[in-house]
């Protein structure tokens, strides 16, 4: 592909824990490579888990990695942008009363469970043009959705920097809920806890 074009990025994505059998040791290698070379100078934080704790998480069953892998022409693989989805608690005393009646519906709660995409991230080799964040987050939607037609779930949660939520989730549906603590080495940076309705998708 001829980078310069800025066409949409060609990509296949599936976990890492769909390869995490004997017989694709080959590709998850490569995954983890490329994951170990991870490019995000905007978050600290992203680079930092895709080089050194997505292991940690997966293997402890913390959360689900996604990567969305693309292939160069000699057949070299990348990983262009990442996501993780997992299980959260959503504390509704932190919560306005209207966004307590919109989350809660019939069912009142104090603390209710919740999917939560996480650690979505796009490697800086790549421009928002080729694949934009929106992608990225429909791609974590797909697999949120497919969750809760097996076991249910009302609610999906992020904690994002208060931009990524004006620039993408407040667009996907999303809505404010609280400030929230920044992970460690973004402690300069304003993030919040968003969410949203499963069924508003």
């Amino acid at each position: 592909m001829n980078r310069s074009t800025q066409e949409r990025l060609e990509y296949d994505v599936f976990s890492l824990h769909s390869v995490a059998a004997p017989e694709y040791s080959v590709i998850r290698q490569l995954v983890l490579d490329s994951l170990g070379r991870f490019e995000c100078a905007k978050s600290p934080h992203l680079e930092n888990f895709a080089r050194n704790s997505v292991l940690k998480y997966e293997q402890n069953g913390n959360s689900r990695t996604y990567v969305l892998v693309t292939f160069s022409d000699s057949g070299d693989l990348d990983v262009a942008a990442f996501f993780t989805v997992g299980m959260a608690s959503l504390d509704f005393s932190k919560l306005s009363n209207s966004a307590k009646k919109k989350l809660m519906g019939d069912v009142s709660k104090e603390v209710s469970g919740a999917y939560a995409i996480a650690e979505l991230a796009r490697s800086d080799r790549y421009t928002s043009s080729e694949l934009p964040g929106s992608m990225i987050l429909d791609e974590a939607k797909k697999v949120v959705f497919d969750a809760h037609k097996y076991v249910g779930g009302r609610l999906v949660v992020v904690d994002t920097q208060q931009v990524i939520f004006d620039t993408l989730y407040k667009s996907a549906g999303f809505r404010r809920l609280h400030i929230t603590k920044p992970p460690k080495g973004m402690e300069d940076k304003d993030f919040i806890t968003a969410g949203c309705l499963v069924r508003d998708w």
